[in-house]
């Protein structure tokens, strides 16, 4: 590391080269952070032996983890959805120091609600949490109970369901809109536009693609949404638009919409009076079930039912033609849970973390390549009846939790104080693990750098004995 910092002082190394050699290290260094626990039994049981205390007994959900969300102002509170309905609150910061071992619970229950009962909880699994991207008072969950909720964080109290008489997949708001709209993905054809300020369902952006599988808003425009569907079509709408889809992503097109421009213009064609996209376009070959914006808006990556994942120009709805590989697993019709890294963690160079059933892989988001696999250390069997023998410790969900924050709103890359980053995972086994970069320590140098300590001390030593020597062999000893 020091090698590195000086030959960028001396300007044999460029910056941009010793940020993206620092970053992917560090991205490299990921491992299992085994020492943090999350125990979601809320009444304790005696165990003088120690048996439920043992790593692969403690659960964050009895019936399984089904759900993640952290909130991106200080990284503190991370949310859990279960597969049995209920939604835990963790508060991370409970741990003082990352590096030494302890078991979290949770300081906040929303627990299931029966189905003859009027109580505010979900009453089937929860398929899907996030927090309001303006205040992290308050998040928004969904589940199979066909219900949309809003809850006060810190009271984990209800504050207004939507019932939508329709399987609930997943939802999104938008980071940087001023309207109150959130696009829910069901099991209808249409998207679902939800406004929370009114409370009611205000709009739905009419599709013929079988069911919703995955939203999500662009970080630059409030009025842009895309949306998965299940016959492999992506779609691009403008809210604001009475026709609403003003395009169609293209696994066949990796020009864009300027070159079908330029082409029309030169035959003399009137761009005005023509489709700008193939209504027979298609994305995936398959169900489409995650979307991600990159945090700058440039990008936008899908994932599908055909296994493969694509990129894709935002500003000309190009296919990159990034290609992952035949490793990449994707068997469930459901929304998909994946990160891509902040894009300002390092300059040109964005990481793409998939959960692959039982571990995550680290790629590099515009080639493709694999830059790590993160496997998760044994295997726990589930409690629950939803996870079988196939299931267990499948990877339902991820999140990114970054260093930093301080109290200070900043985006995607958030930390509380004493964070030195992670990714959390929440597994159908029941529970929720961490994985952590290796920070090295002060004791923890460079071999080369070693050697030049040890040569530097024994030089020192030498000329020590030396002067030592010189002096006594100077001087005249008389015997008296």
């Amino acid at each position: 590391m020091q090698a590195r910092l000086l030959a960028r002082e001396t300007g044999d190394l460029d910056p941009r080269d010793l940020a993206r050699t620092i970053t992917t290290d560090l991205v490299r260094s990921f491992a299992p952070a085994p020492q943090h626990r999350f125990n979601g039994d809320t009444a304790p049981r005696p165990d003088p032996a120690g048996v439920d205390e043992r790593a692969h007994n403690i659960r964050a959900h009895s019936a399984g983890v089904s759900a993640l969300a952290l909130d991106k102002f200080d990284g503190r509170i991370l949310l859990s959805g279960g597969a049995e309905g209920a939604i835990k609150i963790w508060d991370l910061e409970a741990c003082g120091n990352p590096h030494k071992v302890h078991t979290f619970r949770p300081v906040g229950v929303v627990a299931r609600s029966a189905r003859d009962q009027h109580a505010a909880g979900h009453t089937h699994g929860v398929t899907h949490l996030a927090f309001y991207p303006f205040d992290p008072d308050a998040f928004l969950s969904s589940s199979y109970d066909k219900k949309l909720k809003l809850w006060a964080t810190q009271r984990c109290a209800l504050s207004a369901s939507f019932d939508l008489n329709a399987t609930i997949y997943s939802h999104a708001t938008s980071p940087v809109a001023d309207h109150l709209l959130v696009s829910v993905a069901t099991q209808h054809s249409n998207v679902r536009l939800v406004d929370l300020k009114s409370g009611s369902a205000v709009q739905a952006l009419v599709a013929h693609g079988g069911p919703v599988l995955s939203t999500a808003w662009s970080p630059r425009h409030d009025h842009i949404l895309v949306s998965g569907h299940a016959d492999g079509k992506v779609r691009v709408w403008d809210i604001r638009r009475a026709g609403g889809v003003i395009a169609q992503l293209d696994q066949e097109d990796s020009l864009g919409i300027v070159h079908r421009h330029d082409h029309a213009t030169a035959a003399g064609m009137d761009w005005g009076q023509m489709p700008h996209f193939r209504a027979s376009a298609q994305a995936h070959d398959d169900a489409v079930n995650g979307l991600q914006w990159t945090d700058d808006g440039k990008y936008i990556i899908s994932a599908g039912l055909d296994r493969r994942i694509r990129v894709w120009d935002a500003a000309m709805g190009a296919n990159t033609l990034a290609s992952f590989g035949s490793l990449i697993q994707n068997q469930h019709a459901k929304t998909t849970s994946f990160l891509v890294s902040p894009s300002h963690l390092s300059t040109d160079n964005e990481f793409l973390f998939w959960p692959n059933e039982q571990e995550i892989l680290i790629l590099d988001l515009h080639d493709g390549n694999i830059v790590t696999r993160l496997r998760s250390p044994g295997v726990s069997n589930p409690v629950g009846a939803h996870g079988g023998q196939m299931g267990r410790n499948r990877i339902t969900s991820i999140v990114w939790r970054g260093a930093g924050g301080g109290g200070h709103q900043v985006g995607p890359v958030m930390g509380g104080g004493n964070s030195i980053g992670a990714i959390y995972s929440s597994h159908m086994d029941g529970q929720i693990r961490a994985w952590a970069p290796q920070i090295p320590g002060p004791e923890d140098v460079d071999e080369d750098e070693d050697m030049g300590e040890d040569e530097e001390t024994k030089r020192r030593k030498r000329k020590a004995v030396n002067d030592a020597y010189r002096s006594l062999m100077g001087k005249q000893i008389t015997f008296t």
